[in-house]
């Protein structure tokens, strides 16, 4: 690692040295006259870039010394409401105040802190049971994962097998038309293999994605199971040995906990997800576990997806233990007033929370998101102190820190629909995500990060983003996750999507997935410190361009704020049940006063954004529909590919 230079050696650099020209120019002169040697004018100083002597502030041993804290095991995870978070929370308000930033939540017990309710629903998960026929099975022993209030007293599951829960071309468990919505599929865990025992689905004979049975197994089934509305998602292990390894391949969704904001409407239904035992698995599709082996070999005997041969339990029913508790959390922001421009704000943000303790294990996030939360408390500082010197941003500046982000980016959404400074003077959010790592597709091609979403509200931002990037010692921009048709949908993964989906322009940077990814090994000790500290430079150059600027980078013209206004005869022609030939869903639009809804069965209504007299739209969370009233049809665009629904 390279000494940094220091302050002084900095901006001598930066403003370079103006050397006279000594050299001899001819002049034109009048007959008569003697032609005159002048020496030529010193060309102008370029102006001072003040971004670089305090971009050079931001260093690996001031991040790595507020990450040794906020990730030590005495912040015990900083789970969402306990705790450590709010150990958290002090550290980080106390870093701002001590840094001279304002605290700007009026009301507030602390000016630096945004307070909000909330109640967590816990899933006792020893204390629930399944019963099929006169048997029992118990939590912990029999099956892991999670149940919602849907089971909250005893209900009867509806069992409905699909092999392997797997939908591609030239394979697919789904060949006929069914109607999932409501029910509780059941899956093996695994993948078909042929008669050699090699896998149907991969390459060369090699293992698909869909083989671990995993959390990973279930997230390369994404496509094919999620959108079919079903109410829960049954998983049968393999073997007793696969079963016996669900608390750890499964365990970041061991002890999971429902979170919901105070005041806010009981959710209905919700996904359940039931990981069971082959006992358990075998008695819901009325055979045994040898007969869940013999339908595996009939598979690779075929070779392709064959029909169930099973007649699953009737009768069966589900009750889970759950318990509510109210509690509160906070987010934490420190404001720097900026100067002619100082209406406008630039958010820079990352989230603090994490998982907390799982089984006596501190899970202590140094990368998701200590990294993030160190950057953001570098980049207060060095923002500060230009301030301090006289060299502070035209534009405010708003450091956030959100909580919740792991339960359901629960902090950003409580900010935007509770903002300090109004939406529509808030310039841009940019919002920093697992920084501090080198991930496997990197490794020793030097210095890199991934961005996310800088094109998709506005070209200026991605403009201004690349042209920041080459100006001070460039490092590779990735656009992987930017792919709206990427598998990890990280779009709308972190914060940055609160802000996105109120049409504020936003930068979503990261450093990747890696093995340790909300696992309890996500230590300080696996930190990148100086290649965390590029990353963050450039954010911060790219944060002062934005402050400096003369406008504000502009939406782009679809996302400026409609003139539309949609009477309740333009709202009424949608009205009605729509569905598809290509896929198994049903959703029916209704009309409130003025504003048109759609819903889907089972799941939350979500409201529709009028562009015109004939479209309506909507995206979140990977989904995007459009609604066209000349014709009695949407399109639902999901992972890259578009269905057609026809009102019925």
């Amino acid at each position: 690692m390279s000494k940094q230079l220091s302050l002084a050696v900095v901006l001598l650099l930066a403003a370079g040295t103006a050397s006279a020209q000594s050299g001899k120019v001819k002049v034109k002169v009048k007959p008569g006259r003697t032609e005159a040697a002048v020496a030529a004018p010193a060309p102008a100083a370029a102006p001072t870039d003040w971004s670089l002597p305090y971009a050079a502030t931001i260093t690996p041993a001031g991040l790595k010394a507020d990450l040794d804290v906020l990730a030590s095991d005495a912040y015990e995870g900083r789970e969402t409401g306990k705790k450590g978070q709010k150990m958290a929370a002090d550290y980080i308000a106390k870093a701002f105040a001590a840094d001279g930033l304002a605290g700007p939540v009026a009301g507030s017990d602390n000016p630096y802190i945004q307070h909000f309710g909330m109640k967590r629903t816990s899933f006792d998960l020893p204390a629930s049971t399944v019963k099929v026929g006169s048997q029992t099975f118990q939590g912990k022993r029999d099956f892991y994962g999670f149940m919602t209030d849907a089971f909250a007293t005893a209900a009867p599951l509806q069992p409905v097998f699909v092999g392997y829960g797997i939908k591609e071309e030239q394979y697919s468990d789904f060949a006929t038309a069914a109607d999932y919505k409501g029910k509780d599929i059941v899956f093996l865990a695994g993948e078909p293999l042929n008669a050699q025992g090699k896998s149907l689905l991969g390459m060369d004979g090699k293992a698909s994605p869909y083989a671990p049975a995993t959390l990973e197994g279930l997230g390369a089934r994404r496509k094919s199971i999620f959108p079919l509305g079903a109410r829960s998602i049954i998983i049968v292990m393999p073997t007793a040995a696969a079963y016996s390894a669900v608390p750890k391949t499964f365990e970041q969704i061991m002890g999971h906990e429902d979170l919901t904001f105070d005041g806010a409407e009981k959710k209905k239904g919700g996904l359940n997800l039931i990981v069971v035992s082959p006992e358990m698995g075998a008695k819901l599709l009325g055979t045994t576990p040898a007969g869940l082996d013999k339908y595996r070999q009939s598979v690779a005997k075929a070779g392709k997806a064959v029909a169930s041969p099973f007649k699953p339990a009737a009768g069966a029913t589900a009750q889970a233990k759950l318990s509510t508790e109210p509690f509160t959390t906070e987010n934490v922001l420190g404001y720097l007033e900026g100067g002619d421009k100082k209406d406008e704000i630039i958010v820079v943000s990352a989230h603090y929370d994490h998982l907390g303790v799982k089984d006596g294990v501190v899970f202590n996030g140094a990368d998701d998101d200590g990294s993030g939360t160190v950057s953001v408390l570098a980049m207060a500082r060095a923002f500060s102190q230009a301030k301090k010197e006289g060299h502070g941003p035209r534009r405010s500046l708003l450091f956030l820190a959100n909580t919740g982000e792991e339960e359901g980016l629960l902090g950003s959404q409580y900010y935007t629909d509770h903002p300090v400074f109004p939406l529509e003077k808030t310039v841009t959010d940019l919002n920093i995500d697992m920084v501090g790592r080198v991930d496997s597709l990197h490794q020793g091609k030097g210095d890199y990060v991934y961005l996310v979403g800088a094109d998709r509200l506005s070209t200026e931002l991605n403009t201004l983003s690349e042209a920041t990037n080459q100006q001070y010692n460039p490092v590779a921009l990735d656009y992987k996750y930017n792919d709206p048709a990427d598998p990890e949908q990280i779009y709308y993964r972190s914060d940055h999507y609160n802000f996105a989906k109120h049409n504020v322009p936003i930068i979503f940077y990261t450093s990747g997935l890696h093995p340790q990814y909300h696992k309890a090994t996500d230590d300080v000790e696996f930190i990148d410190f100086p290649a965390m500290a590029r990353r963050d430079q450039l954010i911060f150059h790219t944060a002062w361009a934005l402050a400096e600027r003369d406008a504000r980078v502009a939406l782009k013209p679809e996302f400026l704020a409609p003139a539309f206004k949609p009477s309740p005869a333009d709202l009424d022609r949608y009205v009605g049940s729509y569905a598809s030939t290509q896929m198994p869903l049903k959703i029916v639009v209704t009309r409130e006063g003025g504003v048109l809804k759609a819903q889907a069965s089972g799941q939350s209504a979500f409201p529709l954004d009028a562009v015109s007299k004939d479209v309506f739209k909507f995206e979140q969370a990977g989904i995007g529909m459009e609604f066209d009233a000349t014709q009695p049809t949407f399109k639902l665009k999901q992972g890259g590919k578009e269905y057609d629904f026809k009102k019925e």
